[in-house]
């Protein structure tokens, strides 16, 4: 079941993705999977990065290094004394280099007393030239890769990534995870596009149906359970309860 707010979509019951098995399994580490404990999992909190004055024009970012905004700022303060309020017990927090999301974790990492641990392989979707763009600005200027992309071809955004190979790169940050951390809680810091490519995995849809993953609002925090043996469980998805009264904007645009 769901509760569905503006800004927020917190299941209150949770969803096992056992579908994630077979050509999508997490396991697929060979035998680097040897002696571990299949049936204890990592616990992850998926967080987008506080808001940048792009997301406040609804430009695409991709992995230009784009910083913090001072509401951006005030977002992940205000995640930080949430988590801290909510005891959480975070082994490590793990961050995109990108500025917007390691500032995002850092505020974090001091506040609840955790190691900051920066990762590229959790940046935002890398879309060449579209960075800076708007996204009517994308179809102006880019009106034929556009049309094909909705027509549901897999191309290199603006020159850069495809979808499976971003989509992948993320993956492969899960299965790095999964071995380090079994029976532990971790923060990840990342991006909005790398988030919803995440929870498209883990409900076991394919690119085609990427629109049925909803937007994540800057600090929105989704929490799932990865286990081994390739099965996830989704707890929430985009919660930023922590923001209530703060004006939100920029969750036009994920990337």
């Amino acid at each position: 079941m769901r509760r569905s707010n503006p800004g927020r979509d917190v299941l209150t019951e949770p969803v096992v993705a056992g579908a994630i098995r077979g050509s999508k399994d997490f396991n697929l580490l060979g035998t680097s999977m040897l002696g571990t404990n299949m049936s204890v999992g990592v616990r992850v909190l998926l967080v987008r990065h506080g808001e940048t004055v792009w997301n406040q024009e609804n430009r695409w970012q991709g992995q230009a290094d784009v910083p913090l905004s001072e509401v951006g700022r005030e977002q992940a303060r205000r995640l930080a004394q949430r988590l801290r309020a909510e005891r959480r017990h975070v082994r490590a927090i793990y961050a995109s280099d990108l500025q917007r999301a390691l500032q995002t974790a850092a505020i974090l990492g001091d506040v609840l007393g955790v190691p900051l641990i920066p990762e590229v392989g959790w940046r935002e979707m890398d879309i060449g030239t579209w960075s800076g763009l708007t996204t009517a600005e994308v179809i102006a200027r880019y009106a034929a890769e556009w049309e094909r992309l909705r027509a549901g071809e897999d191309l290199p955004r603006g020159g850069g990534e495809t979808f499976a190979q971003f989509q992948g790169r993320i993956l492969q940050c899960v299965r790095r995870l999964i071995e380090r951390h079994a029976g532990e809680q971790v923060v990840v810091v990342t991006h909005g596009g790398a988030v919803r490519a995440l929870l498209l995995h883990c409900r076991g849809l394919d690119m085609s149906q990427f629109r049925q993953i909803d937007k994540i609002g800057n600090t929105g925090v989704s929490e799932v359970t990865f286990l081994p043996t390739g099965e996830a469980t989704i707890h929430s998805v985009n919660d930023t309860t922590h923001l209530d009264r703060l004006p939100l904007c920029g969750e036009a645009v994920d990337a």
